[in-house]
């Protein structure tokens, strides 16, 4: 069960799990605060946002407290995604509007700021990149999960605030690059902000985040529902009454904010399925999608690897050489610029020739490639509605022509195409189907676009059990909930790595820090001079001792002696589970009947090792 007022995230913080975990729960900490709230106000010693903290701690925040502080994360990142998209409009019209008109009325050349002005913004983004530290960089979206998983839904306002300025001048410079993965990070990024201002705990925290990022996406769309199944299926990756409730309210806040003062991006006429046997195109349309997803992906992971490490070119230099690349391709196909959400709706429209979808389907794979190997900074959600728009709208032109007066138009397919994409690249397909049924508002399209995001999340799956979002997951040692249930059959002692480096209690820490660089490891179990495990000793154990006589300092005097350990026999789900409870990297695994004999190590990354091996076992036979 999870602490009432949580979202169920593992990871939390490692302080807060003591033995047994007693007196950890947010109601027992919110009582300790209450308690001293007075205390402290009476000496003076409360700082504001700590006296605030405290007041809205020492209320029950799973009530009236709570409600309003996710109300105005949802309120604060509406505010702040218009704003972003304002910037990002304003950039766009004068780089490719006003200063081609200029130009003309000179008599230059209109499409010489196209290459330009993308060139010169490149060096802006690549100075702005450099103020980013360096756990912060890649993409928004996974950021956001690490930061939910691993940091109790910390993140850097300062990342945030960069990170949403690199992205507006990429987009604003026609970048083919989308604004959701950065909005996200921004509606996340106000939902920290808040809760680390007011030093709320970790729990609170992570269900601000997780609103913030729901309401930023329910912003960019004008589409409540699909920015909460956004948030439930992408950022928190599982579902719970409570935390489907908070984040919809965020969504909804949000959604009636902007609406106020916008248009939602595209809208999308009302299709419907046209004969019973289209069922069968659509299936079609959902595997070829599920494919072109996967490629769509690879190409993202394999350009995020490069990162504008060109050859021998100063790193400086990449974002400039792509902005005078894809500004280049701008001049022949101005389509491709940005997040192209004007030239989707056109095609929802059915208003392009298929071989301009075509040609267009093709150059977007270009631009995408081009804007992330040389280090733009934006998301993969409005390429990959594009592409999958492209790919549906040329496809229902060839059924079209195929069966004339038997199908829908080329513009249902689309439609379809688009969330099929969505769905086959995040492997969201509720966030999907939600976005084209609040854009539609026309249940009739949902039927076939249900079976399509079905099949192309199904067979997406089969192909990588990683979406677009987290393939990059593993590499920082973050095993999701639902990977966790895949690990239930498999035992700790086929991942585990025997025999193990140990450490002995009398040793220092200076003997301990040469054998963690000798074995590259960052902790280790410690044993009595019998060899029976007594504790562990981590690099984080080892800096928290003062510096000034630290190497002498021996190890039994820093250990860790409340241990977690897991038997050989236990499942792999078992172990990950209790690490993240616990907030640890490792575990000792020692003798069932003989608690004190080590006979392993268990760690994350033994885990994913097991995981990636597991998966990729079972999409073999599933394929074979």
């Amino acid at each position: 069960m999870t602490p009432e007022g949580a979202l169920p995230y593992p990871g939390g913080d490692r302080q807060n799990a003591g033995a047994g975990g007693r007196g950890t729960g947010p109601r027992d900490r919110l009582a300790g605060s209450g308690r001293g709230l007075l205390r402290r106000v009476g000496r003076g010693t409360a700082s504001l946002p700590a006296l605030v903290g405290r007041v809205v701690q020492a209320l029950s925040l799973s009530d009236l407290a709570l409600v309003t502080l996710v109300a105005a994360t949802g309120a604060g990142a509406a505010l702040g995604v218009q704003a972003f998209e304002a910037g990002i409009q304003a950039v766009f019209d004068l780089a490719f509007r006003r200063l081609p008109a200029w130009c003309a009325g000179r008599g230059w050349p209109r499409w010489l700021p196209y290459p330009l002005v993308p060139g010169a913004l490149g060096l802006a983004v690549a100075f702005l990149k450099r103020l980013i530290p360096a756990e912060d960089r890649g993409p928004a979206i996974p950021q956001v999960i690490v930061a939910l998983m691993r940091r109790g839904g910390r993140i850097r306002p300062r990342t945030a605030l960069i990170k949403t300025l690199a992205a507006l001048l990429t987009l604003g410079a026609g970048g083919s690059l989308g604004r959701e993965g950065p909005v996200v990070l921004l509606g996340g990024g106000i939902g920290s902000a808040i809760g680390q201002y007011l030093r709320l705990p970790p729990e609170v925290v992570r269900t601000l985040v997780a609103a913030g990022a729901g309401a930023a996406v329910a912003t960019a769309f004008h589409a409540p529902m699909a920015g909460t199944f956004f948030a439930m299926e992408i950022v928190l990756s599982q579902f719970t009454a409570r935390a489907f409730a908070l984040v919809a309210l965020a969504a909804v806040t949000a959604a009636s904010l902007s609406r106020m003062v916008s248009q939602a991006p595209f809208p999308i006429p009302a299709y419907r399925l046209e004969h019973p046997w289209e069922v069968a195109a659509y299936i079609v349309l959902g595997l070829a999608v599920a494919c072109l997803a996967r490629g769509y992906t690879r190409l993202v992971v394999a350009t995020e690897a490069l990162d504008g490490r060109l050859g021998r070119l100063p790193a400086w230099m990449g974002p400039a050489l792509g902005g005078l690349l894809f500004g280049a391709v701008g001049i022949a196909l101005p389509e491709t610029l940005g997040g192209g959400y004007e030239v989707i709706a056109r095609t929802l429209a059915g208003s392009l020739p298929p071989g301009t979808m075509l040609l267009l389907l093709a150059a977007k794979f270009v631009t995408v490639g081009i804007t992330q190997a040389t280090g733009w900074v934006g998301g993969v959600f409005a390429p990959a509605m594009f592409l999958g728009a492209m790919a549906g709208g040329v496809y229902g032109s060839v059924v079209e022509r195929l069966f004339p007066g038997a199908t829908g138009p080329a513009g249902a397919y689309a439609v379809v195409g688009m969330a099929a994409m969505i769905a086959g690249a995040t492997h969201a397909p509720l966030t999907a189907l939600t976005l084209i049924f609040e854009v539609t508002r026309d249940y009739q399209i949902a039927l076939p676009a249900m079976v399509a995001c079905g099949i192309a999340t199904v067979y997406s799956q089969r192909l990588s059990p990683y979406s677009i979002d987290t393939f990059h997951l593993p590499e920082q040692g973050v095993v999701l909930p639902w990977q966790v249930h895949d690990l239930r059959d498999v035992p700790v002692a086929q991942a585990m790595v025997a025999p193990v480096h140990t450490v002995r209690t009398g040793a220092t820490l200076g003997e301990v820090i040469a054998a963690m660089q000798q074995h590259r490891h960052t902790g280790f179990p410690v044993v009595d001079h019998q060899g029976r495990l007594v504790g562990i000793v981590t690099l984080k154990d080892i800096r928290d001792v003062p510096l000034e006589g630290r190497l002498r300092v021996r190890v039994d005097q820093v250990m860790s002696r409340d241990l977690e350990v897991v038997t050989p026999e236990q499942s792999l789900a078992e172990a990950a589970l209790a690490m993240a409870r616990r907030g640890v990297g490792r575990l000792p695994v020692v003798d069932a009947a003989d608690p004190g004999r080590l006979v392993g190590i268990l760690t994350r990354s033994d885990i994913l090792r097991a995981y990636q091996g597991q998966t990729a076992g079972s999409s073999s036979a599933r394929l074979a």
